[in-house]
């Protein structure tokens, strides 16, 4: 089971790409990502 870089649970599924430098993110992690980059930028 992969577990997240971020915040180190284990899960079923991870998430990637260029703004996490291609380690595995967990759903939650990876959409405060997100959240964040977009929003900083309005």
């Amino acid at each position: 089971m992969p577990s997240c870089k971020n915040c180190r649970n284990d899960v079923s599924k991870v998430y990637d790409c260029e703004h996490t430098k291609f380690e595995e993110y967990c759903k939650e992690c990876y959409t405060e990502l997100h959240y964040y980059l977009t929003e900083k930028n309005k």
